[in-house]
């Protein structure tokens, strides 16, 4: 009887080792295996989604390519119409310069040049700016504006003030005006030894 009793007890103690089991497992382990399946997913669907950004990435390479080649074409193109220089004050005196050859080319008279270059990025292409005051009568204004116009160098006149010099000056005199204009370029600033 001890034996069966024995048996009886083991075959008990057996079925609540497996009862206490499958509860740890059911209110454990489940979840938790739920919950890192679920993670695994989300990092496999984050994996092929990586994946497919890449391709598409390394697919679009070649038009990339296409695309940086043209654009440098273009601004090996553009570049003799720039301003050059090893320092952006060196630009800002080259656009100086230019304008001291127009103005003496069509007797324009000038009487202040303030320069100003963006120095606030980094960067080959830079913006270069002259204010200039400036003595004319109206034939040398306009030839001095058709040169900036027509010159080698792409220029813009952003700013034009004209005002007579002397409003009593007589009728059959030719006009003095006093001239304020702010004259924009674009300045390729390149290291020494770079060539476009």
């Amino acid at each position: 009887m001890n034996r069966t009793v024995a048996h009886r007890d083991q075959r008990a103690l057996a079925l609540g080792a497996a009862g206490i089991l499958g509860l740890l497992v059911a209110f454990r382990a489940a979840p938790a295996w739920r919950v890192w399946r679920g993670e695994a997913r989300a990092a496999a669907f984050e994996g092929m989604s990586q994946a497919g950004r890449s391709e598409a990435v390394l697919g679009s390479f070649p038009q990339t390519l296409d695309s940086l080649e043209a654009r440098t074409a273009r601004v090996r193109a553009v570049g003799p119409a720039l301003l050059t220089g090893d320092t952006p004050a060196e630009a800002g005196s080259t656009l100086a310069g230019l304008l001291g050859d127009l103005s003496r080319q069509t007797l324009v008279r000038l009487d202040a040049i303030d320069i100003h270059v963006d120095t606030s990025r980094a960067r080959a292409l830079r913006r270069v700016t002259v204010e200039v005051q400036a003595t004319a009568d109206i034939a040398g204004l306009g030839s001095f504006l058709y040169g900036l116009e027509k010159g080698p160098t792409l220029l813009a006149v952003r700013r034009l003030d004209v005002r007579p010099q002397n409003v009593d000056s007589p009728g059959d005199q030719v006009e003095t005006l006093a001239i304020r204009l702010t004259v924009e370029g674009l300045a390729l600033v390149r290291a020494r030894g770079d060539t476009l």
